[in-house]
């Protein structure tokens, strides 16, 4: 005796079911190939601007001569020659060689490495202005430039 009173293959309505969303989800994949390659709507997303990152610490000021730096006050750590150059920069560590901050509107290249014993500074390379080490020094913000 049948109960239900139904059909002998039983579970046809769930496999007809689970094939007929195989089949729709089939056709919601399907990509439209009418559409041009440069249609607005499919562009990638501009990357999202990286945020400024400030720093506010202590800047002092060096000259190019031998008792201010070591036997080779024109090069610099990362072998540049400094001399002459107004927006080279001595940097803590933790930013590697080459890389950019700003102070107070003016950009600087990290070239240098700050003495052991002042680790938290930045030292600005005034070449041989001896009035530009008094003027540069003091607390301030150093943005660091990302690229």
């Amino acid at each position: 005796m049948q109960r239900g009173g139904g059909s002998k293959v039983r579970g046809n309505g769930k496999i007809r079911g689970f094939l007929a969303g195989l089949a729709l989800a089939g056709i919601a994949n399907i990509h439209s190939a009418t559409v041009p390659p440069n249609d607005k709507a499919l562009a990638q997303p501009a990357p999202l601007p990286k945020p400024d990152i400030y720093v506010e610490t202590y800047v002092t000021g060096y000259n190019t001569v031998p008792g201010q730096t070591d036997h080779t006050p024109c090069i610099a750590a990362s072998g540049a020659n400094i001399c002459g150059r107004r927006d080279a920069i001595a940097c803590p560590p933790l930013l590697p060689l080459g890389a950019v901050v700003e102070i107070k509107g003016k950009k600087y290249v990290c070239e240098d490495r700050i003495a052991r014993k002042y680790q938290a500074r930045f030292d600005i390379n005034c070449d041989k202005d001896k009035r530009c080490p008094f003027e540069v020094t003091g607390w301030t913000m150093v943005k660091l430039v990302l690229h």
